[in-house]
């Protein structure tokens, strides 16, 4: 696809089994077609996910939902990676705080994101939680007594 002819009506389509319209995307292409989404009227961002599918090449699956208040509409864009992708920050500065979320608990490094750093687990986390390779079972608490006290 050259950039001159790129639009929203060359990708792929589909109903989700909640009603809301979908759009697959080139993870190439995932900032570029956020703006053209948000031009097209879907201003307002609502969230950022991820999916783990470990056995897959493209082992995440990354989802944006958002919606059009004119046309009263839902739209949910969906990629896939190895593991980085586009920061939407530029295009929609309210996705900050959620694509730190998804590199704190699934490791996805969002490039060009102006502060990419653990939002929700210390620092020095040796791993990212929600990864379905993550051992389960607890994790030890900072504050817990682990000792008898007298």
């Amino acid at each position: 696809m050259s950039d001159a002819t790129y639009s929203l009506d060359q990708l792929e389509k589909g109903i989700g089994r909640d009603g809301i319209e979908g759009l697959v995307v080139d993870a190439a292409r995932w900032r570029e077609t956020a703006a053209m989404v948000q031009r097209s009227g879907f201003v307002r961002f609502l969230d950022i996910t991820c999916v783990d599918h470990p056995n897959d090449a493209q082992r995440f699956e990354v989802v944006l939902h958002v919606y059009s208040p004119q046309g009263k509409k839902w739209l949910r864009l969906r990629t896939r990676t190895q593991g980085q992708l586009a920061s939407l920050t530029p295009v929609f500065a309210a996705a900050n705080w959620y694509e730190r979320e998804v590199f704190d608990l699934f490791g996805v490094r969002f490039d060009g994101h102006p502060d990419l750093t653990r939002i929700l687990l210390p620092d020095d986390f040796p791993s990212h939680p929600l990864r379905r390779d993550h051992p389960l079972g607890g994790e030890p608490v900072d504050f817990t007594i682990l000792r008898e006290e007298a």
